[in-house]
């Protein structure tokens, strides 16, 4: 015979307005988020990118983390695209 114990559980309920009609939100304004932001609104999509610093880049910029993907080899530009 095994015992079972009961789980009780909250609700939690609130509602929240809507203030922006979007097709695409997009979390975050690091390198990923600015190129899929920037995607969307290029096709013609309504996008909201939210940011939680004050800066977009990521920790790139917040942070100065300066461990970047280099976009070139010295003599060519090799990115292409957003990076472009």
């Amino acid at each position: 015979m095994t015992k079972h114990s009961q789980i009780d559980s909250i609700v939690f309920q609130r509602e929240i307005p809507v203030r922006h009609e979007v097709d695409v939100f997009v979390a975050g304004g690091g390198p990923a988020g600015v190129a899929a932001a920037a995607a969307a609104g290029r096709q013609g999509a309504r996008v909201f990118l939210a940011e939680g610093h004050s800066c977009f880049g990521g920790m790139g910029t917040a942070a100065m983390v300066p461990a970047f993907m280099q976009f070139g080899d010295g003599e060519n530009f090799l990115a292409a695209g957003i990076g472009e």
